[in-house]
């Protein structure tokens, strides 16, 4: 199996786990899958590998066999206790999206069963856009923007706030200046971003509808599919209801000038948005602001984690670069 959880492991170190997720314990659980309604696993080929797939910030990703058709399925398992609420929050909006996956811009992994802190779900074959091409992050950003367009409606009840995603940029002005100490941007760049971040800060904060949003669609959550079909949209850990700009800000990741007001990316985004306001020009004004702004804050972010060699330091120092 080609894992795409492995390509989008963080250069970093993650954090240190504080769950005990081996072979045995993955064993344990899958013995105690709940299958989704529908869904029958007494023809699962069940065949779990002795090490992981990956291990990401959150999860640890381990294969467990195969649908008889083929179809490989990965058990992801959180790693961290702070994650088990995260996996929850991913298989709450991975159901909600399901009824109407068939009709997305962008393909979604299936849920097809739970267990304690873990979720079964089929493979995505293909690589991040991260570590893809300019062309193939550029191709993927207009079928974001559509995608992003039809998640954004009002978010199902139940769902928690995310604390950092979705929140009134202020939220985040601290966070946004103590990374720019850090990030080993030059004072030129710094000021750039500065001046974008601060144009956001005094645009109109989000008054509308409490949006469902995925909360990190950047560029290593975009899988580009092997087989030339759709992009896959990957990990709603961080999904949150909130401002749309949030999501939006991670466009510029795929091509710097996703956010430009005039250009193809937005004009998708727009024509496919059916909350209340995306017609209004002073509501779209604001909000093209606040996600340059979240633009910003997310390639800041990223550069205390990624180098510029990396794929996410790479898209990351592009964007400030373009300001």
């Amino acid at each position: 199996m080609t894992s795409h959880d492995a390509i989008t492991v963080p250069p970093v170190a993650p954090p240190r786990a504080d769950r005990a997720i081996g072979a045995d314990e993955v064993e344990r659980l899958r013995s105690l899958l709940v299958p989704e309604p529908g869904v029958d696993l007494s023809p699962v080929a069940w065949a779990p590998a002795p090490l992981p797939l990956g291990e990401g910030w959150d999860n640890t990703i381990w294969d467990v066999g195969s649908m008889p058709d083929g179809t490989p399925l990965a058990l992801r398992v959180a790693r961290r206790e702070v994650a088990v609420e995260l996996l929850d929050h991913e298989v709450l909006v991975l159901r909600h999206l399901a009824a109407s996956a068939q009709t997305l811009p962008m393909r979604l992994q299936s849920v097809l069963a739970t267990a304690d802190a873990a979720v079964m779900v089929t493979w995505a074959f293909g690589h991040s856009a991260a570590d893809g091409t300019d062309d193939e992050r550029s191709g993927c950003a207009e079928v974001l923007a559509r995608m992003l367009a039809r998640m954004h409606a009002p978010a199902q009840a139940g769902l928690a706030r995310n604390p950092v995603r979705g929140c009134p940029l202020a939220d985040r002005d601290a966070a946004l200046r103590a990374d720019l100490l850090v990030a080993e941007i030059d004072d030129e760049a710094a000021e750039r971003a500065l001046a974008v971040w601060d144009q956001g800060l005094a645009a109109p904060v989000w008054d509308g509808p409490e949006l469902l949003l995925h909360g990190d669609p950047h560029p290593a959550n975009v899988i580009v599919a092997d087989d030339a079909g759709a992009p896959w949209l990957i990990d709603f850990g961080d999904t949150t209801p909130g401002d749309p700009a949030s999501d939006l800000g991670a466009l510029a990741l795929f091509r710097p000038d996703a956010l430009d007001p005039s250009g193809a990316v937005l004009a998708a985004y727009r024509a496919d948005a059916a909350w209340d306001g995306a017609a209004d020009d002073g509501t779209w004004d604001a909000l093209i602001a606040r996600a340059r702004a979240w633009s910003v804050r997310m390639a800041v972010s990223l550069l205390t984690a990624y180098g510029r060699g990396e794929g996410l330091g790479r898209c990351a120092a592009e964007v400030l670069r373009r300001l």
